[in-house]
């Protein structure tokens, strides 16, 4: 005997949505191979607006066990800064039709999702070729990027012979230390060492000073700057002081200091310094909202006393205000990737 399970929660407005009718429809099917991986531009479709598909590798992060505790430091070397993904690319050109990028979407490849699966079919009636390396690859493996194209009425002509040119955008790359760097930063005192980057180039570091920076007594200055004053009305001001101190009561406790560092060095790199016991800790739960805050040091001068560009950096680690020394570590950098170009 054979019985049907009444499947809930379906609605025919539902249908409307996925069965929608292009004003017009334009297959690429181009395959991009950059750094082992093959992304795919399927086309574009174009209805109220245009929007642009490609179909790239996806990456499932790392599931951790819940049960297994994981130190300040792990959780760190398992955060991603840097993405390869041209969802946030800002320009494609076709031939010589540009194509203006104003972000987008973009997510897992899944069977369920008939709005997908409408658009692959409604692309392969239009004369889209699934390439060979793609017809047996796991959806799950796979993610559909959609942006949307700003101010185009009408979608490019295109054939195969036509190159296309895609513009990146900066950004920056991080870069883990292959041994961190140990240091004992002492208030009011200079230190200098080396370190070897990523490419195998030795950088040199000049601390010039380490200064313990009281937040709440900055937070005071600036709320009563009459230049910060005119920006804002009282009730903005009142609402941003409220929201700020909440989330300053979290992180740094009145009569707690963070950890001031101004720095030389011989490369155009940005340094991520962390107190020791910081890294070595588990991270805590706070009550309340999970407001935080994030501080940056701007040092007066533009250079240092060797001649570098002068840098900051704040360890927003609370410490008492008689600190006079800490074990610190340099754990990663960053450092800027230049926006380029990629010819098709």
């Amino acid at each position: 005997m054979i019985f049907m399970e009444r499947v809930t929660g379906m609605q025919f407005s539902w249908l409307e949505g996925v069965n929608k009718k292009w004003k017009d429809i334009l297959v690429i099917g181009k395959t991009i191979e950059r750094d082992g991986k093959k992304y795919h531009i399927i086309g574009m479709t174009m209805e109220e607006a245009a929007k642009l598909y490609i179909i790239e590798p996806y990456e499932e992060r790392k599931r951790h066990n819940p049960k297994k505790k994981r130190t300040q430091r792990m959780i760190l070397k398992e955060q991603e800064i840097e993405s390869t993904s041209y969802l946030h690319c800002r320009e494609f050109k076709i031939g010589n039709k540009k194509l203006c990028s104003q972000g987008g979407c973009g997510g897992v490849l899944m069977p369920e999702n008939y709005e997908e699966v409408k658009l692959f079919l409604d692309m392969i009636d239009a004369g889209w070729k699934i390439p060979d390396w793609l017809k047996n690859e796991d959806w799950e493996r796979l993610q559909l990027v959609t942006l949307n194209i700003a101010n185009l009425k009408r979608l490019p002509k295109y054939s195969s012979d036509m190159p296309i040119t895609i513009k990146h955008d900066s950004g920056f790359g991080r870069h883990f230390l292959n041994r961190a760097k140990s240091i004992t930063l002492e208030i009011g005192k200079s230190l200098s060492f080396q370190f070897t980057a990523h490419d195998g180039e030795k950088v040199q570091c000049y601390i010039n000073n380490v200064m313990l920076i009281d937040v709440w007594e900055d937070a005071k200055k600036q709320f009563d700057d009459i230049k910060y004053r005119e920006r804002f009305t009282e009730e903005q001001l009142q609402e941003m002081k409220s929201h700020y101190y909440e989330a300053l009561i979290q992180s740094c406790p009145k009569g707690m200091c963070y950890i001031g560092i101004e720095y030389e060095l011989s490369r155009d790199i940005n340094l991520q310094f962390y107190a020791k016991d910081y890294l070595e800790s588990y991270p805590k739960t706070h009550s309340g909202s999970a407001a935080f805050l994030m501080m940056r040091l701007k040092p007066d001068k533009k250079t240092g006393v060797h001649g570098l560009p002068l840098k900051g950096y704040v360890i927003d680690t609370p410490f008492t205000s008689d600190t006079t020394a800490i074990s610190a570590e340099l754990l990663f950098y960053m450092e800027k990737t230049e926006a380029w170009e990629e010819c098709i």
